[in-house]
């Protein structure tokens, strides 16, 4: 009998215990990085790359370093991601996986979108190629859904690079994206959690936004810093975003650009935009 009371004690305390593990809160800490025409001859800075991602998460050189989940703009071949994942998982020392597009882009000219994720904190649900029936982007979107398996929080991200070219070209773009963030959203069945990153060439004050802020629930820009460099290294441009509808994306904690520590080099060597950063706190999926 006594034996048996113990084992009933122990079965009831481990119980109790499972609830307390399964509620623990965690970080998912993004980066969205447009990493100028890497791949080119001269733009293969992969080490360089790792180490600003894993180095340098965060605002200033004190930060708690390290990230979860990076989406890439500006991949310019097939060779880019292996190496970067490689160089990842050589200076973190745990193991990156990715996915990548195919090359797109209307002329002779064409990027590929690429997201990288921690094995270890990040579960790729997939990877697809937005369906621009229209023609209305230059480079069409990737949109990317992950779990994140601390938690089972599940996410949509919306990847995208929008046009240079004219102010008119970038203003048609920019006024379509609500089009793809409600189809995104309208098709993700229960998990409403859409989030758009990437770089947009366009501040997100622009009146060109008006179309995705007035989707419902609304939708708001949750980075508006200067993230491009000129070639001296001066912050001159905001044009990488975190965009989220604040009533599905509860877990938001924070937004910034990571820091770099010589912007003058950095310029030169590595790319003309700063990575930004967005970290998300969740205990549980919400959706």
């Amino acid at each position: 009998m006594r034996l048996t009371s113990l084992l009933l004690r122990a079965v009831v305390l481990v119980a109790l215990a499972v609830p307390t593990l399964a509620q623990a809160g965690s970080y998912l800490r993004v980066v969205s990085w447009n990493l100028r025409h890497e791949g080119w001859t001269d733009e293969q800075t992969y080490l360089d790359d790792a180490k600003q991602l894993w180095n340098q998460y965060g605002s200033n050189s004190t930060s708690n370093n390290g990230c979860d989940l990076v989406f890439l703009q500006e991949v310019m071949n097939t060779n880019v991601m292996p190496a970067i994942a490689q160089a990842l998982t050589q200076v973190s020392g745990v193991s990156w996986s990715y996915a990548q597009t195919p090359l797109i882009g209307r002329s002779s000219y064409k990027e590929m979108y690429a997201v990288l994720y921690r094995t270890d904190t990040v579960s790729l649900l997939s990877s697809t190629v937005y369906s621009d029936s229209g023609d209305n982007f230059e480079r069409e979107p990737q949109i990317v859904k992950v779990r994140h398996t601390p938690t089972g929080a599940d996410y949509t991200f919306i990847n995208w690079h929008a046009i240079w070219g004219t102010a008119a070209e970038r203003d048609v773009e920019v006024r379509n994206i609500d089009t793809v963030f409600k189809s995104v959203q309208d098709g993700s069945g229960s998990d409403q959690d859409v989030i758009l990153v990437g770089d947009h060439n366009m501040a997100c004050t622009g009146a060109s936004w008006d179309e995705l802020k007035a989707l419902s629930p609304a939708v708001s820009c949750r980075l508006d810093v200067a993230t491009t460099l000129n070639s001296s290294g001066s912050y001159v441009s905001a044009y990488d975003h975190f965009w989220t509808q604040s009533t599905y994306v509860t877990e938001f904690s924070a937004a910034g650009r990571d820091y770099i520590a010589n912007t003058a080099d950095f310029a030169a060597r590595i790319s003309d935009h700063a990575p930004v950063y967005l970290t998300l706190y969740s205990s549980s999926d919400t959706d």
